[in-house]
Formats: structure tokens, sequence, C-alpha cells
């Protein structure tokens, strides 16, 4: 998702422009929250990251559109995209109509169990538009933004996760895992989560394949970037290698490297760009 929403969701900074909408008990397991945020009118293009929670992103109505860059590819997309695994230097710019976006955060694993998706499904297109999606699983794009108001889309979404499936079925070890993972930020090894987990490397490597699409140690890298990435953002006093070290790099280089491959760009250009993102050419 875009990560200017990302990083509130990571946060917890809600307010009446930004919000969480909290799944019934029936479809918890599969969906972690609803979201609804405005749209920043000061800066329309924002780098997209995923932090191992697939997600769904509704633009406000059915004939809007986003500008989808990412290295040398260039599309677009209507109405609503998905996406998942592992995103790098890949960024959306909204048209000028779009005020506010309704995003539907899947628990890992999740997603693919209920759209009946090969895990591996986003690894070569992170972002995609939704409707590759919904037309083979009975989703109605359309009957979806026929809803007014945040409370009928939540509903919406809600009867068709309670319809379209019976169980969620992921292994509880590999729930463990991820909660380990996510509770230490990614500052470990794949090393170490497998001794937390209990299991030997090539189970938790088939395992996270399979229901996540993702090797464990790329998984582990995304927990490790996004809390190194609202540290940084978050500095009045930028100091990379106190970054990196505070979230487990090795050191400022390692942080470096991981940085440019995600945002296509050094942290200094990149808090330019958030900037001033009308003077940078997105590559």
């Amino acid at each position: 998702m875009p990560i200017n929403y990302l990083k509130k969701i990571q946060l917890g900074e809600f307010n009446e422009d930004g919000y969480r909408i909290s799944p019934s008990k029936e479809i918890e397991s599969v969906i972690e929250g609803f979201y609804v945020f405005s749209r920043d009118p000061k800066n329309n293009t924002h780098l997209i990251f995923n932090d191992g929670f697939p997600v769904l992103v509704f633009l406000q109505i059915c004939e809007d559109t986003v500008a989808v860059t990412g290295g040398n590819d260039a599309f677009e997309i209507k109405a609503v995209w998905a996406s998942a695994g592992s995103i790098k230097n890949v960024y959306v710019k909204y048209n000028d109509n779009t005020e506010q976006v309704f995003i539907v955060r899947f628990h890992p694993g999740a997603f693919y169990q209920l759209f009946g998706l090969n895990a591996q499904y986003f690894r070569y297109n992170p972002v995609t538009p939704f409707e590759y999606i919904a037309k083979n699983n009975n989703f109605s794009i359309e009957e979806f933004f026929e809803c007014n108001s945040i409370d009928e889309k939540v509903a919406f979404v809600g009867a068709y996760v309670q319809s379209s499936f019976t169980e969620i079925n992921t292994p509880e070890t590999l729930h463990k895992t991820l909660d380990y993972i996510h509770k230490i930020k990614g500052k470990s090894t794949v090393r170490n989560v497998t001794n937390d987990a209990g299991v030997n490397y090539k189970w938790l490597e088939r395992s996270f394949v399979k229901n996540i699409g993702l090797l464990p140690k790329e998984y582990i890298q995304l927990q490790r970037f996004i809390h190194a990435y609202l540290e940084l953002v978050g500095s009045e006093d930028v100091d990379l290698m106190r970054i990196a070290i505070s979230n487990g790099y090795y050191d400022s280089n390692h942080f470096l490297k991981d940085f440019k491959a995600y945002t296509g760009k050094t942290p200094l250009e990149y808090l330019k760009f958030q900037l001033q993102p009308d003077l940078y050419q997105i590559s």
C-alpha cells in the first residue's frame, strides 16, 4: 500500500482523516482491518510498500485511476488494486479526483486462500489491478462502488468473505513464527527464527513459500526495513549509522543497500523527494 498510509497504521496515528475499522469476529481470521485515509492534496505521488499483509486499495469512485511506475514499467490501474509480496521501487500517482481511499488489509496467507491464488502470484507483479482477481472469484467491483457509505463498503466486503471461505488453513507454527518476527521487528536472522520456532529451515522455507509467497529471509527484511524507514522519516537529525544499527542492520551500508532497493533512492534523496515530489523523476 502507499507507505504514507502504512506509516500511520504501524504507528497507530489515526484521526478523522485516517482511521481503522475492526473486522467482525466472523472474518477477523482473514481481515486484519479496514482503513479509510484522506489523500494529501499537496502530494500526488507515493512509494508503495508491503509489510507482509496483502491489501486491496479502493479509490473513491469506479472511474478513478492511478499511474503505477516501477523501474522501466508504467501502467494505469482503474478503481482498485491489490498488492503483496516484496515491492521494490514502485510508486503510485493519483489523479486529481481521488480524495479518499478505502483499504482492506489481510492477514498474511489469508488473501491467497480466500481468492484461490498461488502464494507466488505477486512475486513478479506485486501491484496488480484487482479486476484480474475479482472476475474469477465472483467479486463485483461495480456492486462494491454502488455502496454509498464506508459502513456499506465494510459490510459488502465482510459479506463476501463470509460467503467465500470456510476456514483459513495456515499452520499454527507459522502463525507463531510470524508473530515472533513482528514482535522483534525483523531484528533477527533466519537461524534465530528457526530456533525460536523449533523447526528446521527446510520446513520453514516450504511453509513460507506455500502460504506467504516469500522466503523467510525476505519476510524478515520487510519487517526490518519498515521500522528503519519509520525511524528515518520521523528523525529531525538523520544519523544513518544509528538508524541502521538500532534496526538490526550490520552497518549503514547494509541499510543503504536495502533502502535503495525498496525506494530507488538514497535516504537523503528520498527525504527531499517527500518534500518536493514534483521535482523528482520517478524511475
